[in-house]
Formats: structure tokens, C-alpha cells, sequence
């Protein structure tokens, strides 16, 4: 356990917060997640100036779009960024009594905000998923990390068309592949990373979670699922537009090594089989790639929740990083990725819990 002292800070457009905002914020709330945008939410108690309004909306400081990064210490002595987001919300909560007052600021990052606030038509001729996906990480100064993908489409065929808002379309290739979309801020530097491929499940990893395990268990409570008819074959064709003949396509196997001890797929007799009627494909290759990317993402059925006891893990978790899980019994102890973590801070206390899902066990 660290004895350095803890402390987060708030940048509204990377200014610290003024002195009677930073006071009359009671509680912060950041959930970050490798399923879609991540969010946060500040709880500000409101009272009244000399004149009768409520002070922290005298100036209009939380505009529409406005940057705000929150970042947190816990005993590292360096400020981790937690997440890098902009306003899109302000709710007030006016109470009749003294101090009962609230206003709650939130806002989303770049996925939920930037990008998808502009919709315009776009070609990406010739070019595969990957780099369309960079492409459009780099347009919001964005740091693309995306895994290699084949090139489907080539004028020959067809012309990649974006009719969408960017986070849309983004969401769009990244299903096609099973792939995790999300946008995470490097810790120490700052900068956003935008994400686009495959759950991380090799490498050593971020910490060891341990439950009933004496006076070295770090987690409060810890539950877990299985969603056992979740996973699927998929059974499609393609028809090709010269001779009008349908080629068949059928995937029965993930990609992925099996969560646990045994596959999920194989653990349902007969396994189910799902027809699937998406016809924009530009040949038989598209065709499978998207069928072997939905049968791998329903082979993701162990999912687990959790909360952290911070002062025994000393450090924030982050999405999309894999976590041993100890104490939880042979079938369940093992590899997790964490697929969301949400941070509850306030100036007595800090709250983490977490939601992952199983990889192979260890």
C-alpha cells in the first residue's frame, strides 16, 4: 500500500478549474469502456451569490463542446489521465431547501461527441478497413492503433461509400471484424489513442485481482455470468452477379482461443445457427470475413463485475488490458479483459468498479 498522497485534477479547455468551482465540486464519475464512447459526469453543489443567481453559472463556463481531462493520483506521484472529453450535457437540480442545489455536468470523448457530430458523404476507393479507420482517427488528431485488415474492396468491384457520421461507421467496420472501437488516453502523455482491433488477450497483465483471499484480497465484491446461449454458426452465400449462382459460406469455429476451459460454442448441442441477410458484401471473401467476425463475437459469453478496493490495488485499472483473477474457483479463476472501468471520486473517497470478460484460463 503506498503511503504517497492522492488527488486528481480537472482541465476545463486545459485551464485548471477556477478556485469556486474546484470547491463546490463534490463528486466526479468516469466511466471508461472498450464498448463505446467513455463518459463522465461532474457533481457541482450550487449556492447563491449577493444578487440572487446560482455562482457556478455567473460565467458561462461549461459551453457546448468545451474540453475537459480529468486525471487521478493514487499514490503513483504522477497524475494519470483518466479520460480526455467534452461537454455535451448540463442538468440542474434546484432544491427549495439551503444546499440542496445541484448542477451535474456531462460530457463524452471524441466518440460521442466530435465525431459524431458532423455527417458528410466520403469515398475511401481502394484502401482497406484499417487504414479508413486510421484515416479517420487522424482527421481528430487522434493517434491510430489499428490491426491489420485484408483489402475487400477495390474499384473493380465496388468503392467503400461513408454515408454515416463517423463514429457510426467507424462502429460499422469495427463489427464486421468482431473488433473492439474505443478511444483511450495515454496515462502519462495524454493524448488520445483510438483503438481498432481485436480484444487484447496476450502480454503480461495490468495487475492481480484477488477475492477471498485473506489479507491480500484487493476486491470487494466480484459476480459472474454466462451467457450460454449466446454463441452461434452463421450460414450465408453470395451471389455472384455474373453467373447469378449463390456461393455458399458457412462458419462454424471462433478465432479466438475459448473463454475458460472449453469452447462455448461446442458446450450447446445442437449448436444454434444464425442466417445472416447482409447484402451490401463485394465478394465471397467479404462475406466470410463478416460471418467469421460475428460467430468470434458470440463466442464472448463470460462476463464478470466487480469493485476494486483502491487502496489495495494502488493504481486505476484500464480498459482493454487483460487482469489475473485469483480466488474465484478452477472453472473461473484466470485471464480477464476489462472491458469498462468506472471511477467514482470524491474528496474522501475513491470507488472503482469494473466489468470484464474471460479470456482463456491461466
Amino acid at each position: 500500500m503506498s503511503r504517497l498522497p492522492s488527488f486528481f485534477i480537472v482541465q476545463l479547455g486545459f485551464a485548471p478549474l477556477p478556485p469556486f468551482i474546484a470547491n463546490a465540486l463534490s463528486e466526479i464519475e468516469v466511466e471508461t469502456s472498450v464498448e463505446g464512447a467513455a463518459m463522465f459526469r461532474l457533481h457541482i453543489e450550487l449556492s447563491r451569490t449577493m444578487m440572487g443567481d446560482f455562482d457556478a453559472i455567473v460565467f458561462d463556463l461549461f459551453r457546448p463542446m468545451m474540453p475537459i481531462r480529468i486525471s487521478l493520483s493514487f499514490g503513483l506521484g504522477l497524475p494519470l489521465t483518466l479520460i480526455n472529453g467534452y461537454i455535451r450535457d448540463v442538468q440542474m437540480n434546484v432544491g427549495s431547501e439551503p444546499g440542496t442545489s445541484r448542477m451535474e455536468v456531462v460530457g463524452a470523448d471524441a466518440l460521442g461527441t466530435l465525431m459524431g457530430h458532423v455527417q458528410m458523404p466520403f469515398t475511401w476507393p481502394n484502401m482497406p478497413d484499417n487504414l479508413i479507420a486510421s484515416a479517420i482517427f487522424g482527421k481528430y488528431a487522434i493517434v491510430p492503433l489499428a490491426a491489420p485488415t485484408p483489402l475487400l474492396r477495390t474499384i473493380l468491384d465496388t468503392t467503400t461509400t461513408q454515408n454515416g457520421r463517423d463514429n457510426a461507421f467507424l462502429q460499422q467496420l469495427a463489427s464486421k471484424y468482431g473488433f473492439q472501437l474505443y478511444i483511450q488516453p495515454d496515462p502519462l502523455a495524454g493524448f488520445d489513442v483510438g483503438h481498432f482491433h481485436p480484444p487484447i488477450t496476450v502480454g503480461p497483465p495490468q495487475g492481480v485481482l484477488s477475492v477471498d483471499f485473506g489479507s491480500q484480497s484487493n476486491l470487494r465484491s466480484f459476480q459472474i455470468s454466462n451467457q450460454m446461449l449466446k454463441p452461434t454458426t452463421v450460414l450465408t452465400s453470395y451471389v455472384d452477379p455474373l453467373t447469378r449462382m449463390p456461393v455458399p459460406v458457412f462458419v462454424a469455429a471462433t478465432t479466438e482461443l475459448p473463454m475458460g476451459l472449453e469452447p462455448s460454442l461446442y458446450r450447446v448441442a445442437p449448436p444454434a445457427i444464425e442466417v445472416d441477410d447482409v447484402a451490401d458484401a463485394a465478394n465471397p471473401a467479404e462475406k466470410m470475413v463478416r460471418a467469421v467476425g460475428r460467430v468470434t463475437e458470440s463466442g464472448r459469453t463470460v462476463s464478470a463485475n466487480g469493485e476494486v478496493d483502491p487502496l489495495k490495488f494502488g493504481r486505476p485499472l484500464l480498459p482493454g488490458l487483460p487482469v489475473l483473477v485469483r480466488g474465484a474457483g478452477r472453472q473461473h479463476s484466470g485471464m480477464y479483459s476489462i472491458t469498462s472501468v468506472t471511477h467514482k471520486i470524491s474528496r474522501d473517497a475513491i470507488r472503482r468498479a469494473f466489468r470484464p470478460c474471460a479470456m482463456p484460463s491461466a
